[in-house]
């Protein structure tokens, strides 16, 4: 049965994914991967649905409102966190995981879902918009990006952008997109996650 509902897409994709399975044998490289995958749901405080695993990224997605863009950044913070604290445990045995990172791609819109046997999967047009911005002009390998149509749903209409923030309207073969990035890899940005405590929030 199809069904069709607003909501959130949240994709976290791992930097660097391609050059570390060139560099890593298969057995070692997958029990890698999946460890780092695993923190990454382990620390989804705003209990977002899952998808499916895309390889190197997970969809989650939610129906209904938008959480303020501050939530949103402090949930991508504590991914963040908990991936950097997984990746320390593989550095010694694995250089080639140094240069391991997450960003993030948040969007907002209809989200279509169908059922084929006993898998479900999203469809739609966000859905393929939220897919496009992944393939983005950022230059930075850490980094959470929130589309124009997110920030239109959010509740937090008052939030003010830090001077790290940039805004960018991009021509994909979609249509045209906007949105703007935080980067996180380029020194130290206000804890979102502290302020909110959602650290201390279960799943």
């Amino acid at each position: 049965m199809n069904e069709d509902h607003r909501g959130t897409i949240f994709i976290v994709d791992i930097s660097g994914y391609s050059k570390f399975v060139t560099e890593t044998e298969n057995e070692a490289g997958s029990l890698i991967v999946c460890s780092l995958l695993e923190s990454i749901i382990d620390a989804n405080r705003l209990s977002f649905n899952i998808s499916e695993i895309e390889g190197d990224a997970i969809l989650f997605y939610r129906h209904g409102s938008a959480f303020p863009v501050k939530e949103i950044l402090s949930q991508f913070e504590l991914m963040l966190e908990a991936f950097k604290n997984r990746l320390k445990t593989f550095k010694e045995s694995f250089p080639q995981t140094s240069f391991l990172s997450i960003k993030l791609v948040v969007h907002y819109g209809v989200i279509g879902r169908f059922a084929v046997g006993s898998y479900s999967k999203l469809f739609g047009q966000a859905v393929v918009e939220a897919h496009r911005l992944l393939k983005n002009g950022i230059d930075t390998h850490t980094y959470a990006l929130i589309t124009k149509e997110y920030f239109n749903e959010q509740r937090q209409n008052d939030f003010m952008l830090p001077d790290e923030a940039t805004e960018v309207c991009e021509l994909y073969d979609v249509d045209r997109l906007c949105y703007t990035y935080f980067p996180f890899n380029t020194g130290p940005l206000p804890l979102y996650a502290q302020d909110l405590n959602l650290g201390q929030t279960g799943t």
